[in-house]
């Protein structure tokens, strides 16, 4: 298939106009910072803080991923408007408050939740990756803080692992392995008590991973406790147990398992619909993060889970699902404009159905990554990103062009973000 030229030249045209526009605008604002016309200025006489940004990229593989360990890349190489996000919110230190959060651009399928977007409801199985369309209601909620006490409810971000859904916040350019094997956002309430300055407990109740309607009877309980043990050194530990839909099959073909990600990657992404059939999903999280200098910090993410009443052989046997992994981060700021950011991880999937191709071979699997990120600045709206990454399993999950699946494969990335 002939690349689309005119497409990448636009793409690629775009990522120049935004660095122009960039250089531009921080130079206006040297002079004109205060009278300047700006998007959160439109809302700053209501009280309401407005940002939003735009993130465009190139990603390119050497194999053809699967989004079972890269969740957002289904294509080979490809230019791409990722996201362009607006956030409003009103979240005052007392009383009634309130935060919209929507994202626009590929990534909006994928995070889009059950019953929040058109194409999640197409179908009982939802098994086409990316069918949420290009728009996603990604936090909605309503919070009211009354002394060391905060309550939210609506949809809002999960509290496990590092990464977020918006793009900004993370330090590379491709998503963690754990990321895709973790809850993107929850729907129910969540009550925060502040227990001293240095201690935070959570407890919630919601429709469960990636549900703004549910998908069974029973709902999933969270429970969190972060702890800063100094101003530099923190740690958080979470659980999110309750009952989870899960396919009656996982498509198998023989020994060839289709579809495969679908039992424990996000409700959205291949869940059946209500009472096909359900089973107690656990997960188990925990983040510490360590400043070791004003430019260094280290993070280390960890995680178990299992799905209980899942298919997991290739004969439709029914068991537990288990897989657990950790990921560790290094980011150090060079200077003003220059930073870099490493991440490397593992996942080991023991039941061989939680990262798997099309014909990927039954049994136990371990993936792992190794991902290197560039980021310069000229301009505190505007960020340029360079990656480079490595991943590789046990089993082959990743296609050639020949369908021959491989053990290894190269991604290398270029990214833009422009905030305003």
């Amino acid at each position: 298939m002939k690349p689309n030229l005119p497409f990448a030249l636009k793409m690629t045209s775009c990522l120049a106009l935004m660095t122009f526009v960039s250089v531009a605008m921080a130079k206006d604002d040297q002079t004109t910072a205060e009278s300047q016309i700006s998007f959160a200025n439109l809302f700053k006489s209501a009280s309401i803080d407005a940002s939003g940004y735009l993130d465009a990229s190139y990603i390119g593989h050497n194999q053809m991923p699967d989004p079972s360990v890269q969740v957002f890349d289904t294509t080979k190489n490809s230019f791409s408007l990722n996201q362009a996000s607006v956030t409003l919110s009103k979240t005052p230190k007392e009383g009634l408050g309130w935060l919209v959060d929507v994202i626009m651009g590929s990534n909006a399928g994928y995070l889009c939740s059950y019953g929040a977007c058109s194409g999640n409801n197409l179908n009982s199985y939802n098994s086409t990756m990316g069918t949420g369309g290009n728009f996603d209601p990604t936090q909605v909620y309503m919070q009211y803080i009354t002394g060391p006490w905060t309550l939210i409810g609506g949809k809002f971000n999960s509290m496990s692992g590092v990464e977020v859904p918006n793009s900004v916040s993370d330090t590379n350019i491709t998503r963690s392995i754990l990321y895709g094997h973790s809850p993107f956002t929850h729907t129910g309430v969540r009550a925060v008590n502040a227990l001293s300055d240095a201690t935070t407990l959570t407890m919630g109740v919601n429709n469960g991973w990636d549900q703004v309607s549910g998908m069974t009877v029973s709902k999933t309980g969270e429970f969190a406790i972060n702890q800063a043990f100094t101003k530099d050194t923190s740690l958080l530990f979470d659980v999110y147990d309750g009952a989870e839909s899960v396919p009656t099959s996982l498509g198998w073909a023989g020994a060839i398992p289709v579809g495969t990600i679908t039992n424990m990657y996000s409700a959205n992404a291949g869940t059946p619909l209500s009472g096909i059939r359900s089973g107690n999903r656990t997960l188990l999280d925990m983040v510490f993060t360590s400043n070791l200098t004003p430019s260094l910090t280290f993070i280390l993410n960890a995680d178990h889970s299992s799905q209980q009443n899942a298919v997991i052989g290739p004969l439709g046997q029914v068991g537990t699902e288990m897989y657990w992994g950790w990921a560790g981060y290094l980011n150090y700021q060079i200077d003003d404009q220059y930073r870099v950011s490493f991440r490397a991880e593992q996942l080991h999937d023991l039941s061989g159905v939680a990262v798997a191709a099309p014909g990927t071979a039954p049994g136990s699997n371990t993936v792992r990554e190794a991902t290197l990120t560039l980021g310069y600045a000229p301009v505190k709206d505007f960020e340029l990103r360079a990656e480079l990454r490595g991943d590789s399993a046990d089993k082959g999950v990743f296609a050639a062009s020949n369908g021959i699946l491989y053990q290894n494969m190269v991604t290398y990335g270029l990214q833009g973000i422009y905030k305003f």
